[in-house]
């Protein structure tokens, strides 16, 4: 579960800052390919982590469908979801498809990009993007009974 945690926060790398969302939606400059990497902290050491994703924006950039595929030496994980934005607040629900997981996630919009929670059946996690141009990092870091510490990623638009 801890690794779902892990792909379901990568999900919310496209959600904007509070200037993006003046441009036209807060999902609109993100809409299409994402490709990049990042390590994996886990109890046993760290691991390297490669990902695809493809974001699908309505014209008004409030809403958002992802489609994101995460694979490293051990495992691969493929997660489906849809967030909405209302103003400076965003939720969604996300299915990971391989082990067929579910859950919510939700959270804050603000001037440096997000700050969020990721909840599914046994397990959360906290998550917070910064954003700038067409990079994004990413931080999740798992809470509970897990032997995943950390999870850091930049993505780039392809």
């Amino acid at each position: 579960m801890q690794r779902i945690a892990l792909a379901i926060g990568l999900f919310l790398l496209p959600v904007a800052t509070s200037a993006q969302q003046r441009e036209g939606g807060a999902f609109s400059r993100f809409a299409g390919n994402w490709s990049g990497e990042g390590t994996v902290k886990t109890s046993a050491g760290n691991e390297r982590i490669r990902c695809k994703a493809h974001y699908d924006v309505t014209s008004d950039g409030a809403s958002l469908e992802q489609s994101l595929l995460c694979a490293s030496d051990s495992y691969k994980l493929e997660v489906r979801s849809k967030v909405a934005a209302t103003g400076t607040r965003f939720a969604g629900k996300w299915n990971e498809v391989t082990r067929d997981a579910i859950g919510n996630i939700s959270g804050t919009i603000t001037g440096a990009g997000i700050r969020g929670k990721i909840d599914g059946i046994g397990f959360t996690a906290d998550l917070a993007i910064s954003t700038q141009a067409n990079r994004q990092s990413v931080t999740i870091e798992p809470t509970g009974a897990t032997d995943i510490s950390q999870v850091a990623i930049t993505l780039t638009r392809i």
